[in-house]
């Protein structure tokens, strides 16, 4: 019975190991606007659109910033449904952090 047991140990023990590897922190960016506007996160990864969206970001994540491409409208920001964080002055920018 030990050599039963010991391959099933090994096998939970190698299932366990994988699923705390692949688990990862997920965040919801939502962006709401009348306008253009550009993006960065942790002065990394770039994005930019225009109007309304949401990003998923997966894996570690501070803060994202958001500047309006236009000097009307308005920009509004939040992560993970959290408060909005909101702008609406002449080319200015929205920062958010978790």
């Amino acid at each position: 019975m030990k050599r039963i047991a010991a391959p099933f140990l090994l096998a939970v023990f190698l299932l366990a190991a994988f699923a705390a590897g692949g688990c990862s922190k997920r965040y919801r960016i939502e962006i709401q606007s009348d306008t253009c506007w550009s993006g960065v996160i942790d002065d990394g990864q770039a994005f930019f659109d225009c109007g309304n969206a949401s990003y998923k970001v997966v894996g570690p994540m501070r803060c994202v910033r958001v500047q309006k491409q236009t000097t009307t409208g308005y920009l509004r920001v939040r992560i993970d449904g959290g408060a909005w964080t909101e702008t609406t002055g002449s080319e200015t920018f929205v920062q958010v952090c978790r």
